[in-house]
């Protein structure tokens, strides 16, 4: 059981200097990532999440992923989560670029969630 064990939140992000830029990045990298089971239960191959992530529109991928150019909205993003008790919150960024993600959150996001 996870009774007494650290409660971890893993939040998905997608950063860019601009929210076009941002919401190319999360529609391209993430998503075949957003469907509910049973969906990916029942996807056989890498070829099948593609075919299903045809579909996706940009807009879709709000639900999955934070998506913003402004990192005070990232900063409320997380202090919501925060708010809900978790021991840990991992920051996933969805792109493949990190380091300016990195750089960004360092100097912008993080110093305003310590």
């Amino acid at each position: 059981g996870g009774e007494g064990k650290p409660m971890v939140l893993q939040v998905h992000v997608s950063w860019a200097p601009t929210d076009e830029e941002a919401l190319r990045i999360a529609h391209d990298q993430w998503r075949n990532n957003i469907f509910d089971p049973p969906v990916p239960w029942d996807l056989e191959t890498v070829e099948h999440f593609d075919l299903v992530g045809e579909k996706v529109r940009p807009e879709d991928l709000h639900g999955g992923v934070n998506i913003s150019s402004d990192p005070a909205r990232h900063v409320q993003w997380l202090q919501e989560a925060a708010e809900l008790g978790f021991d840990e919150i991992n920051l996933h960024f969805v792109g493949q670029d990190q380091a300016p993600f990195i750089h960004a959150f360092g100097e912008h996001v993080l110093p305003e969630l310590a």
